[in-house]
């Protein structure tokens, strides 16, 4: 299976923050058989609240970025077609978050399982493949 982390998910996932992430998205995210990704647009998230004050890293930006490549997390660019195929994404009232959007908008296009403990992400489970965390 070819699993999309949220962003969160994968700050729990390298922090080994195990009240928040449960048993079964780790077992997952652990299983050699199946390919792990993370959005570039996740390190811009994760850049923009850290700048904001509205997130603490337990260490450097380029130490998360080092310990995603040593957990064989495979990193994925945001390119024009992810752009575009944001535009297909059906706007939900309660949901205008940009970065989830864009998140959602990479896991339709590249037809990859998304791990989120984010409610709103069970609005797009018609387009995508949604594992709850």
């Amino acid at each position: 299976m070819q699993i999309l982390l949220d962003t969160h998910i994968l700050l729990w996932f390298l922090e080994d923050d195990s009240p928040r992430l449960k048993n079964h998205c780790k077992e997952v995210i652990e299983d050699e058989n199946n390919e792990i990704f993370i959005s570039t647009v996740s390190f811009f998230e994760i850049a923009i609240k850290v700048s904001l004050g509205k997130l603490a890293l337990p260490s450097s930006m380029k130490s998360l970025v080092l310990k995603t490549i040593e957990k064989d997390i495979q990193i994925i660019d945001i390119n024009r077609y992810h752009t575009l195929e944001y535009l297909n994404i059906p706007l939900i009232e309660d949901h205008k978050d940009p970065f989830d959007r864009l998140i959602i908008a990479l896991a339709h296009h590249e037809d990859l399982t998304v791990i989120s403990a984010d409610g709103n992400f069970k609005h797009y489970t018609s387009i995508i493949n949604l594992i709850e965390a």
